[in-house]
């Protein structure tokens, strides 16, 4: 997942101080910051020796969607208020940001996820030698436009 999604998905009701809706808030994911997504690609890209290699990218930590949500709160420094909403209501929702195929991939793998951790790798670390940056860290570098 990336964490950039945030800013679509969350950061327009966050702005707003309206209430965070949002569906299976409880499904983790481990949502990976840009910049690792970036390191990662400028190392293969120069390297011979992973050229044509595939390689699963994710942040360090699995997360639920209220974890998420909640570390951009703690962040901005200011609790937001959050509720759960119906697959069904979100469906209609989220018609406006993506396409339904993809509303329906994303539903089906998060429904599938509750109650087990996401999974995790160590790639961003064994490729560039650095840890994988958190998901408290993608939304401090993005705390402006989380406010209004």
């Amino acid at each position: 997942m990336f964490a950039t999604n945030a800013l679509r998905w969350w950061a327009p009701q966050i702005r707003s101080d309206a209430v965070v809706r949002w569906p299976y808030l409880s499904a983790p994911t481990a949502p990976i910051h840009e910049r690792d997504i970036a390191a990662v690609a400028a190392r293969v890209l120069c390297d011979e020796f992973r050229a044509g290699a595939e390689y699963v990218l994710t942040g360090p930590e699995s997360l639920s969607q209220l974890e998420q949500i909640s570390t951009i709160g703690h962040v901005i420094g200011r609790p937001l208020c959050i509720e759960e909403m119906s697959p069904d209501e979100a469906r209609r929702d989220l018609a406006t940001l993506m396409p339904a195929s993809v509303v329906t991939m994303l539903f089906d793998a998060w429904a599938a996820a509750i109650g087990q951790p996401a999974d995790v790798t160590s790639t961003v670390a064994e490729i560039t030698g650095g840890p994988a940056r958190t998901f408290r860290e993608w939304a401090s570098d993005h705390v402006g436009e989380f406010i209004a």
